[in-house]
């Protein structure tokens, strides 16, 4: 055969089985590769994703939990998947008695306004030198003046028509504070096909806060009292014990569904 007829000759048979298997194989372990990273890829963001909605959770329940007062009668309802809070919201502070038949206080804004029938808690002093006979009196605001000042900064009239009785007991001075509260209902409530921690109002409205979470078992509260020993009773509980699990359709390179899960402690206000 000539040098030619040597350079002109295709691939035999042989070569090309050679070549097509060698093909396959790589081809095969790129794919496995691809399969391996991509894997890899949503398992990773399924965690990051888990991650994120515990740290939320954590955050939201932190901020409600540190500011109710079981003793003082914040913590309405407990059990293991849920709790009810009187949640603290707006805040003033009274600057002037405009009168107590009917009760009218002029309070500083400070922060949001509070509004026509927000209900509140107006702090009495009573005997500014001791605090055996302070009182919070509960009440509901049923007008509001916004065109008034305290000076220079702006205030408004807070108007209670009807509920001289309450303050009648009470001595309420300037600078005592007011706060506007709300009820609310914490817990694991199902959205959109999924499992999150919500959150109730006195109405009935629920609105999903955090998520997804674990659908039977995405949080767990236990009420620990001041010595860390578990309670049944509410004015007792001094620690609310959290556990937020999530969980989501990634597999990690195990098969194992991707999941996480923390518990933390947090402190009530008293």
């Amino acid at each position: 055969m000539t040098g030619r007829d040597r350079r002109n000759r295709g691939f035999t048979v042989l070569e090309l089985v050679v070549v097509s298997v060698l093909g396959t194989l790589l081809l095969a372990a790129v794919l496995q590769t691809m399969i391996i990273n991509q894997r890899t890829y949503t398992a990773q963001g399924a965690r990051i994703q888990g991650q994120q909605a515990m740290r939320a959770a954590a955050d939201v329940l932190f901020g409600e939990i540190r500011e109710i007062s079981p003793r003082g009668g914040d913590l309405l309802a407990m059990s293991s998947s849920s709790f009810s809070v009187r949640s603290m919201r707006r805040f003033g502070v009274v600057c002037q008695i405009m009168g107590m038949s009917p009760p009218v206080l002029r309070v500083l804004q400070v922060g949001e306004w509070i509004e026509d029938s927000d209900s509140t808690f107006v702090f009495a002093d009573n005997n500014a030198t001791i605090s055996a006979d302070d009182a919070w009196i509960s009440t509901q605001v049923t007008a509001v003046d916004t065109t008034v000042a305290c000076g220079t900064s702006p205030a408004q009239d807070l108007s209670y028509f009807g509920q001289g009785p309450l303050f009648a007991a009470d001595l309420v001075q300037v600078g005592a504070p007011v706060r506007t509260y709300v009820h609310h209902t914490y817990g694991l409530i199902s959205y959109d096909g999924h499992s999150y921690l919500g959150r109730t109002d006195a109405n009935g409205t629920t609105v999903p806060l955090v998520g997804p979470l674990e659908a039977s078992s995405g949080l767990r509260f236990a009420y620990l009292d001041s010595l860390g020993a578990a309670t049944t009773y509410r004015s007792e509980v001094r620690q609310i014990q959290v556990t937020v699990r999530t969980s989501s359709s990634a597999r990690n390179m195990g098969g194992e569904i991707v999941s996480d899960s923390i518990t933390t402690l947090i402190f009530t206000r008293n």
